[in-house]
């Protein structure tokens, strides 16, 4: 269903009446819409003058859409019996009922536009007035009639309050809206049902939200639609490649890489490289590399023969503008899981051979695709590979003790605490079979876990570690 989205944010109203939050709110607001592929048109601290081109444009485009969503954060009040929208240029309480028309979108005009497309899916969100004193009784909404065709969804009930604050950077209502906005199949009633629920228990009662309705027929935000990241040039059934379906010989090829089965991935390689590489779009690309790394790290020799051999095998899929699709998606894949979440636990088999390929300069733009993406994380711990090398060091405190073995006393170094960038790390680390291990031991585990190549990584620590041994106080491991 193809949607128009209207966002509005006001922050800079006069001295005693602006806000915080709203400007922030029609941000996120216009960010969630963008992946859900609507066609956003973001305003924030709209003047006056602003206005006409506002209506004008909504009746100009509307005959082009299936659905449009008109979200508005601000101020808004009521005044002999009309409701209004206030740009930045009105005084809050209004001085009077012409001042008021004159620097506002009065909420009758927009339902008028609304009540001549009733077979249209038409919504307007509002999250307004509001202000540290809230609304009252002077300055609420007058009742309203929804035209067919039409939802009004309201942040508070009538004559309440809504407040400018309460959920991280985000009124109560958008940071609420924002969290069930994405999700998908949940019917535009059955999700402002959930948004009241919410709104409710987290202001204990105190903000109730509200809705007129008089729509005709069923309408989802998500329909499946909604997109990982703006910042991932791929579509979500291969971001989120769980959903991946598709019926050709490119989706048997794909199911066979997913089917564990040593014999079948492999037999799915060659098919692909006897296949005419330029029949697949970039998407068929990317999970085709995502697939290729996953069979890789379960044992399918084949496979990890392609991957130990990357710098020759990727040559074919070099597209002339210096993408390689399939490269992003070996890379992707040992980053993200198949919901398209960064992993807690990376696929980290064969990263070395995978990352040497960083320094080439046919490859730059697949590594500066995932460090984008990484560099999104805000992970202290996260290794983002690229053509700079840099040395990551890693602080151990270790003592040495004599400790009672199964063999006898012996001599080891006691670790008590591993950490990177200040952050500790003995947890993770000491979950690895260190069995007699040494620094080089340590390093081999410190590299596998953190997906940092081992010639980037420097131990600090005041004693030699020859023979290693996890403190009991913290994970015992051998």
């Amino acid at each position: 269903m193809k949607t128009l989205a209207i966002v509005i944010g006001n922050n800079e109203y006069h001295k005693g009446a602006t806000l915080d939050n709203a400007v922030n709110d029609a941000t996120a607001i216009s960010e969630i819409f963008k992946r859900l592929r609507f066609d956003v048109e973001l305003l924030t601290d709209i003047t006056k003058d602003d206005i006409p081109n506002i209506l004008d444009g909504l009746i100009a485009k509307i005959d082009d859409y299936d659905a449009t969503i008109i979200y508005f954060a601000g101020h808004g009040f009521e005044l002999d019996g009309e409701n209004y929208l206030a740009s930045i240029n009105c005084q809050i309480p209004p001085a009077g009922v012409h001042s008021a028309g004159a620097d506002s979108i009065k909420i009758s005009e927009i339902l008028k536009i609304y009540s001549k497309n009733p077979n249209k899916v038409n919504i307007l969100i509002i999250d307004a007035c509001r202000r540290t004193f809230n609304r009252g009784s002077t300055l609420g909404f007058s009742p309203i009639q929804s035209p067919r065709g039409t939802l009004i969804a309201f942040s508070t009930s009538p004559n309440d309050g809504a407040s400018d604050k309460g959920y991280g950077e985000h009124s109560i209502y958008t940071g609420v809206l924002l969290d069930y906005l994405g999700r998908e199949r949940l019917s535009v009633e059955a999700l402002f049902k959930k948004v009241r629920q919410s709104v409710y228990t987290l202001t204990n009662g105190a903000q109730t939200t509200w809705e007129h309705t008089s729509l005709i027929s069923d309408y989802y935000f998500n329909d499946g639609q909604l997109v990982y990241s703006l910042s991932i040039p791929y579509d979500e059934s291969v971001v989120m490649d769980q959903k991946f379906s598709e019926s050709s010989d490119f989706g048997e090829i794909i199911k066979a890489f997913k089917s564990y089965n040593f014999y079948a991935q492999n037999d799915a390689l060659e098919k692909v490289l006897k296949m005419d590489l330029n029949s697949l779009d970039k998407n068929q690309k990317f999970i085709l590399g995502r697939n290729i790394l996953q069979a890789a790290n379960g044992g399918a020799w084949e496979c990890k023969k392609f991957i130990e051999n990357l710098s020759n095998t990727l040559i074919p899929f070099n597209e002339s503008n210096g993408e390689n699709h399939l490269l992003n998606g070996i890379l992707f894949e040992i980053y993200f899981d198949s919901n398209g979440n960064f992993r807690k636990d990376k696929k980290n088999r064969l990263f070395e051979e995978i990352f040497r390929l960083r320094k080439k300069s046919q490859f730059i733009k697949s590594f500066d695709f995932i460090g984008t993406l990484l560099a999104a994380q805000n992970n202290n711990i996260i290794y983002i590979p690229s053509a700079t090398d840099v040395i990551h060091d890693v602080d151990v405190v270790a003592v040495e003790k004599t400790i009672k073995t199964f063999s006898g006393e012996e001599k080891m170094q006691v670790i008590s605490k591993v950490s990177i960038n200040n952050i500790d790390i003995t947890k993770e680390i000491s979950s690895y079979n260190f069995s007699n291990g040494n620094k080089d031991t340590l390093l081999d585990h410190l590299s596998n876990y953190l997906c940092i190549p081992k010639d980037l990584l420097k131990i600090n620590c005041t004693i030699n570690l020859e023979k290693i041994y996890f403190d009991r106080d913290t994970v015992i491991t051998w």
